[in-house]
């Protein structure tokens, strides 16, 4: 029906309406690259710039998460030296031992009967460190020595056992007599002020 309206049209008239039509897709397109595309580089720019900032902002979190976790492991890490440190034997080897020992023995039923003074040697294991080796003589029924040993073993740790002996028969009613031969872990001298001045500079 637009075909036959055009034909009808006066020549002039028929080139008015071309012209108008090619005006208008001249004006479209236009619009489609002067506007649209323009807007569209735009949108797709903006969209870049919000993955990258995405990204950062991921990075910084787990930076963050890195940083309190750091923080974290080394209060657990000082706060696991400075127990260390708190459970060795130091100024007088022998005096620190039997006052520890004293101490843990008022805690259990057993009768600490003698604390043998020892001597200052290396340890056996791989990190090589002083130990003070010493015996200690105690009474009491097989579950008390155990016990004994046991809690004085989580009071030092890093303590080593060199030997355990028992010696009991049946007309002592359950109670046995124990010698423990244990090396306890010497704390290390403070560094000197000469040192620890050398160290920070």
């Amino acid at each position: 029906m637009t075909l036959r309206f055009l034909r009808k049209l006066p020549k002039q008239k028929l080139q008015k309406v071309a012209l108008i039509c090619v005006l208008t897709l001249i004006a479209v397109v236009g619009v489609i690259q002067f506007y649209v595309l323009k807007n569209w580089k735009a949108l797709a720019d903006a969209e870049a710039s919000i993955t990258k900032l995405n990204d950062q902002i991921r990075q910084a979190e787990r930076k963050a998460r890195d940083a309190k976790q750091d923080i974290a492991y080394r209060a657990e890490l000082k706060s696991f030296v400075e127990t260390q440190r708190a459970a060795m034997i130091s100024g007088d080897p022998f005096a620190c031992v039997v006052r520890e020992i004293s101490l843990l023995a008022e805690q259990h039923p057993v009768r600490v009967t003698a604390l043998h003074p020892g001597d200052t040697v290396e340890s056996s294991g791989k990190s090589k460190r002083q130990m003070y080796a010493t015996q200690i003589d105690l009474s009491g029924t097989y579950d008390q020595i155990g016990e004994f040993v046991r809690d004085l073993e989580n009071k030092f740790p890093t303590a080593e056992i060199q030997s355990l002996s028992m010696s009991g028969n049946a007309d002592d009613k359950g109670q046995h007599s124990a010698t423990l031969n244990i090396s306890l872990p010497v704390q290390p001298p403070e560094p000197s002020k000469n040192v620890r001045e050398k160290g920070t500079t």
